[in-house]
């Protein structure tokens, strides 16, 4: 057996966020020269939203850690894990599979944040230059979001990435939210909490009231997520009333607009020729 690599496999599962509780089961399975094997671990989270009555549920995860052995060595390798996420207010299971190298090194936490749902961000290691440009590679900082409406080829939800060229800045779109003034040292906290993938509570103005409600960052869109209490998602017309009457004007003004055309040219179909150009087309062969 060797040990340096398994080690190096027990600091990885630690790295994950596994601690060593498969230890002697990763020990054991590679003392046996399996070629391939699955070990598995269970984990409850409590959503930020019930942190004050974690009595009202918790979520359940599964994770299953698939091992490989190489072919041309005794080293064996940790490729992937497979998550299942039960929520506590929704009786379908949510499944993923984390490739560790193209995923980034998802840890469980945050493949956990991802299956509920959020959206996190992430340092990963960015190659400078061209190709067999030897400098050392720089870290920036990327945006991640599970894309759990679609699936692709074989069966996965895209993990989509959005890097610092798609110019999402959640601090100024925090700004443009009607929210109660924060302190500094609140604003910090909220935008940390949201990158790390947590919805944070904070006050907002919300047709015409002050209430409680969660946010969460959300890339894609370059906006926020925004729940109530119960973690139904508010509408962008409740919170941005005056945008909604806008665009409702701007619809119905198009609707009732009157084209500068003739009745026969309003009839025309778009592939009709004029008639100027039906009457000057010859046939040639």
């Amino acid at each position: 057996m060797n040990e340096q690599n398994l080690e190096y496999l027990k600091k990885s599962l630690d790295y994950l966020g596994f601690g060593n509780r498969l230890n002697d089961l990763l020990e054991s399975a590679i003392r046996r020269e399996t070629t391939k094997f699955s070990l598995g671990i269970s984990q409850r989270y409590t959503p930020v939203e019930l942190k004050k009555d974690p009595s009202v549920g918790v979520d359940y995860v599964n994770y299953k850690l698939n091992f490989s052995k190489s072919k041309e060595s005794d080293m064996y390798f940790l490729n992937e894990y497979e998550v299942t996420l039960r929520k506590y207010n929704d009786p379908s299971l949510r499944q993923h599979t984390f490739d560790l190298e193209r995923d980034h090194r998802m840890t469980a936490n945050q493949a956990y944040k991802l299956l509920a749902g959020y959206a996190l961000q992430k340092e990963i290691y960015s190659k400078n230059g061209e190709a067999g440009d030897e400098r050392s590679p720089e870290k920036i900082k990327v945006w991640f979001k599970l894309q759990q409406d679609l699936t692709d080829a074989f069966g996965r939800h895209p993990l989509k990435q959005f890097y610092p060229q798609y110019n999402f800045d959640l601090k100024e779109t925090l700004e443009k939210y009607p929210l109660k003034k924060l302190s500094p040292l609140e604003k910090d906290g909220a935008l940390k909490q949201m990158s790390y993938g947590n919805p944070v509570q904070l006050s907002m103005n919300v047709d015409k009231r002050t209430v409680p409600v969660w946010v969460a960052a959300n890339p894609k869109l370059k906006t926020l997520d925004v729940f109530d209490e119960k973690m139904q998602q508010i509408s962008e017309e409740l919170i941005f009333p005056e945008k909604a009457q806008e665009r409702k004007a701007q619809r119905e003004s198009g609707r009732n607009a009157t084209p500068d055309q003739s009745p026969d040219q309003q009839e025309r179909m778009p592939w009709e020729q004029d008639p100027e150009m039906k009457n000057n087309t010859e046939i040639s062969r």
